[in-house]
């Protein structure tokens, strides 16, 4: 494969991986709400679910940099610079704000695998950092461009960008309409 098929590569598994904990953060918040409660929509299969395609999601995120190293001479990457803040030779920043995306994802993932141990409340508070990650991932997602030369624009009409400017969009409502319903919630029980 050429360097240019295997940054697109890494664009596209980050996309799939980002597209698949966008499903999950809306399957989260429906899986919270009052109807599916009322319903008992949450017994059975669909949280096993929820956990499968985010598991899966966060494979794609850390499988995402793994083309960038083989492109190597061209992205500036190597192994070291996919965990460790700062180390990448070209896109520094903007690449360990990826980095730091990656921490808060873990996290999140490794307090969800082992939430039955923890205080229901410290885990929701862990839980929220996914939206940290989103936040930090679309940043680095937006703001880094396929070509690694200094001063390389980023093309917001490029495909890969406009779905992600549709998974950010989609996250937002998911946000207004989470903090909407929370405020609904807590004037009914007053």
């Amino acid at each position: 494969m050429s360097h240019f098929q295997l940054i697109w590569l890494s664009s596209a598994i980050a996309l799939l991986g980002t597209g698949m904990l966008t499903v999950t953060a809306i399957f989260g918040n429906f899986l919270t709400s009052r109807i599916t409660q009322k319903f008992q929509l949450t017994r059975g299969q669909t949280f096993k679910y929820h956990r499968f395609i985010s598991i899966l999601g966060v494979v794609l995120i850390l499988l995402h940099p793994i083309p960038l190293v083989l492109a190597q001479s061209t992205t500036g990457v190597n192994f070291a610079a996919i965990f460790v803040p700062f180390l990448a030779e070209k896109k520094v920043t903007i690449i360990a704000v990826g980095v730091f995306a990656l921490y808060v994802l873990l996290v999140v993932l490794v307090s969800s695998l082992y939430m039955k141990y923890l205080k229901r409340k410290l885990w929701r508070v862990v839980h929220y950092g996914s939206y940290l990650f989103f936040g930090l991932g679309f940043w680095h997602g937006i703001s880094i461009s396929d070509q690694f030369e200094p001063n390389a624009e980023v093309n917001l009409l490029d495909p890969k960008k406009i779905v992600l400017q549709v998974e950010i969009v989609v996250l937002l409502l998911l946000v207004v309409w989470r903090i909407v319903r929370y405020r609904n919630q807590h004037k009914s029980t007053q």
